[in-house]
């Protein structure tokens, strides 16, 4: 979604009858995309991330990255202008959307493109990027190492989350001491390696929930005895909403 028009700030919704997945993009503005009823999936070459219902991804201006949708849903783009965002580190991260901004993005993406920029349009456009400067980060983005041999056991434990948790399993199959792997793993994601597995298990968690697969299942492939583990995960890193509507989709 890359709409022209006369106003600073661009909002637009296109909707899904199923799930979607678009091609790698590029935006010159800063980027909030956002899903009212289904789970974003955002890739670029440095990580992944995962946003429940309840939140939005921010993705700072310049930074290519494709989009996935899990499910028939609407997806909202807020083009902002690098001037006025105060979130202007270039790093892309999950924000909680609250009901001011869903109810901004709402209005925004109802305007005429061409039309004029006054009176209630314009306080709409203008309050939009600092309630979104506002939102608070949440914990669950899911950074890549650079190390090609390290890259290659995230990305497959990403893809398929495992019982295969052990730090010492990874620092054996890595050649390393304990103590070694995890200071290279977090130099290379910035995060530990506990917090790495926990948000890799909630990203394939919600995109599988979202897609019908029971809470059950998908509990026991991220390794959890119970659901009630799972749902105790997803609560922590999203919040509450983010179960019920998990508990919802799931078969």
């Amino acid at each position: 979604m890359a709409p022209s028009a006369k106003f600073a700030v661009i909002v637009a919704e296109e909707s899904h009858a199923s799930a979607w997945s678009g091609l790698e993009q590029v935006q010159p503005e800063y980027d909030i995309l956002y899903a009212s009823s289904s789970v974003l999936s955002l890739g670029t070459v440095g990580g992944r991330w995962i946003a429940p219902a309840a939140c939005g991804i921010f993705v700072p201006a310049g930074v290519a990255h494709t989009l996935e949708l899990s499910s028939a849903g609407c997806v909202t783009c807020a083009l902002i202008p690098r001037s006025d965002s105060e979130n202007a580190d270039g790093t892309c991260r999950v924000i909680g959307i609250s009901d001011l901004v869903r109810e901004l993005l709402d209005a925004a993406a109802k305007l005429p493109l061409d039309g004029p920029e006054k009176g209630r349009d314009r306080l709409v456009l203008d309050l939009l990027p600092l309630e979104i400067a506002r939102a608070a980060s949440l914990p669950i983005g899911l950074p890549m190492p650079a190390d090609p041999h390290l890259a290659r056991k995230c990305t497959d434990f990403a893809s398929m989350p495992h019982s295969d948790m052990s730090i010492d399993r990874w620092a054996a199959d890595l050649s390393m001491s304990r103590r070694r792997f995890t200071s290279f793993f977090r130099r290379e994601t910035g995060v530990a390696f506990k917090a790495w597995v926990r948000q890799a298990c909630f990203a394939i968690a919600m995109v599988r929930l979202a897609k019908g697969d029971s809470l059950g299942l998908v509990a026991a492939s991220c390794g959890y005895s119970s659901p009630a583990g799972l749902c105790t995960l997803i609560k922590r890193l999203s919040g509450a909403a983010s179960v019920r509507r998990a508990l919802r989709t799931a078969r």
